[in-house]
C-alpha cells in the first residue's frame, strides 16, 4: 500500500510539473495575441492607465477594424503614457501612414495642445520623414514652451542624426524646457557626442539646464568643458555640485584645471554626496 501511496505522489508531482511546463508555454506562445475590442473597450471605460497598457500590449497582433476605432483617439488621452501605447499599438496597422500626415497637420496650426500630442505619435511612428516637420515645429514661437520641448524629445526618440541640426539650435531658446529636452535629445542620437553645444550652458540661468548641460559634457566626454565644470562645482545647487564633480571624473579633465577644485569640494563642500564625488573623480584626473 505504501508503495502504491508513492508512486501515486510521484505521478501526481510529475503531471504537476508537466502542466506548469505547459501554461507557461501557452503564456509565452500567446505574449502579444488575444484580446479583443470588448476588452479594450473596458480598460478604456475603466480609464486605467495601467488596464489601457496591458490590453494594448496584449493586442498586439490582433487583426480588428473596430479596435483601430477605439485605439485612435486615445493619441489625444491626457496621460502621455496613454499616448505613447496608443502610438505603438496603431504604429503596427496599415492606418500609421494615414496617422501621420494626421499629426503632421496638427504641427502647422497653431494649437499646443494638440501639437504635443502629435509630437507625442510621430515619435513613437519613427519615421525620418517627420523630422523636417518636427525641427520646424520646435522654433515655432506659436507653439508653448511645453509643446516644444516635446518636439525636441520626439527627435530625440526618432533618434537619427536629421534631427541633430534642429536640437543643437535650440539649445539657444528662450524657454528653459526646450533647452534640457533638447539636450535630452541630443544625448540619445546615434553616433552624436559633441560636448562642445552643452558647455555653454553650464552658466545657464535655470539650474535644470544646468544640470542637464553638465550631464551631457559629461557623458560626451568633452574635455574642453573642463573650466566649466570647475565653476559649476560652486554652483547655488546641490544637484548641479554634485554632477559636476562626477562629470569633471568622467571627461579625464587635467590635473592643473581641476585638482585644486576638487580638492576643495571634497574637503568643504556642505553635501556629503558632493565630498564623496569630488574624492571620486580626483583618481581619474589626467597629467
Amino acid at each position: 500500500m505504501r508503495i502504491i501511496n508513492m508512486n501515486a505522489k510521484k505521478l501526481a508531482i510529475v503531471c504537476s510539473l508537466g502542466l506548469a511546463v505547459a501554461l507557461l508555454a501557452g503564456g509565452s506562445a500567446n505574449a502579444g495575441t488575444g484580446g479583443s475590442a470588448s476588452t479594450i473597450q473596458q480598460a478604456i471605460s475603466a480609464n486605467s492607465v495601467d488596464s489601457i497598457k496591458a490590453e494594448l500590449e496584449r493586442t498586439e497582433f490582433l487583426v480588428c477594424a473596430a479596435c483601430v476605432d477605439l485605439v485612435t483617439p486615445l493619441v489625444d488621452h491626457p496621460d502621455v503614457r496613454v499616448r505613447t501605447v496608443a502610438a505603438w499599438w496603431l504604429a503596427r496597422r496599415g492606418i500609421a501612414k494615414t496617422i501621420q500626415v494626421q499629426m503632421l497637420t496638427r504641427l502647422s496650426q497653431p494649437d499646443s495642445t494638440a501639437a504635443l500630442n502629435a509630437a507625442d505619435v510621430l515619435g513613437e511612428f519613427h519615421y525620418v520623414s517627420s523630422i523636417p516637420a518636427l525641427g520646424a515645429a520646435l522654433s515655432n514661437p506659436l507653439f508653448s514652451g511645453a509643446a516644444r520641448a516635446e518636439m525636441a524629445k520626439a527627435l530625440g526618440t526618432i533618434g537619427r542624426p536629421a534631427g541633430t541640426q534642429y536640437l543643437t539650435t535650440a539649445l539657444a531658446d528662450s524657454d528653459p524646457q526646450v533647452r534640457s529636452a533638447s539636450l535630452l535629445a541630443l544625448r540619445t542620437i546615434p553616433g552624436f557626442r559633441d560636448g562642445s553645444v552643452a558647455a555653454p550652458l553650464v552658466s545657464d540661468g535655470d539650474a535644470g539646464v544646468r544640470s542637464d548641460a553638465v550631464v551631457t559634457v559629461g557623458m560626451f566626454k568633452y574635455t574642453g568643458g573642463a573650466s566649466a565644470l570647475v565653476a559649476a562645482l560652486s554652483d547655488s545647487s546641490q544637484t548641479v555640485r554634485k554632477k559636476a564633480a562626477w562629470a569633471l571624473g568622467e571627461i579625464g579633465a587635467p590635473a592643473s584645471v581641476a585638482s585644486g577644485p576638487l580638492q576643495n569640494a571634497a574637503a568643504n563642500d556642505p553635501s556629503p554626496l558632493v565630498r564623496s564625488l569630488a574624492k571620486a573623480a580626483l583618481t581619474k584626473l589626467t597629467q
